[in-house]
């Protein structure tokens, strides 16, 4: 027997809500978790593959990925973490819910924002040889480094090991 929320036709249910169970069906919370963590997992390494094949080659640049490997651990410490941790905590309190809800809208709306951000400095910056490569690489770099090790929260909680009230 399914759950009855899983039903995306049922009567007397608002079109909208129809449509919003059919693209985000409702989950538990290690579903939840395992997302989150899949996705932070993809954009961290997304982020280091293209720092890296910024910085690739250019022993110039050697910098470049010492300032970013320093800032991602700074940002994770100071930042990430904390937000991690605020993610699954929201996902332990909304129980079964719709997929997609993992996160916010509110960070959704910062992930569209960052990656825009990134497109529009790759555009305007990046430069093959230029200085402008190195500091991408540094902040794909950094960015990715601080994704990955935050990325820990999701884990440690998807295997069971953080529960809320640790997060």
């Amino acid at each position: 027997m399914t759950h009855p929320d899983s039903n995306p036709i049922r009567p007397g249910v608002r079109p909208i809500e129809r449509f919003k169970r059919a693209v985000s069906p409702i989950v538990g919370e290690r579903v939840q978790l395992l997302a989150a963590a899949t996705m932070w997992l993809i954009g961290a390494g997304i982020l280091l593959v293209r720092g890296a094949g910024y910085l690739q080659g250019r022993s110039w640049h050697a910098w470049a990925l010492a300032a970013g490997l320093a800032l991602g651990v700074l940002k994770a410490r100071m930042i990430l973490d904390r937000a991690a941790r605020a993610a699954v905590a929201r996902i332990y309190e909304r129980g079964r819910a719709h997929f997609f809800g993992f996160f916010s809208a509110r960070s959704w709306a910062l992930v569209a924002v960052m990656m825009g951000a990134g497109m529009v400095l790759r555009r305007l910056v990046v430069h093959p040889d230029a200085v402008g490569a190195g500091i991408m690489g540094a902040l794909y770099i950094g960015v990715g480094t601080a994704l990955l090790l935050a990325d820990r929260a999701f884990w440690h909680a998807f295997a069971g090991r953080l529960r809320v009230g640790e997060a």
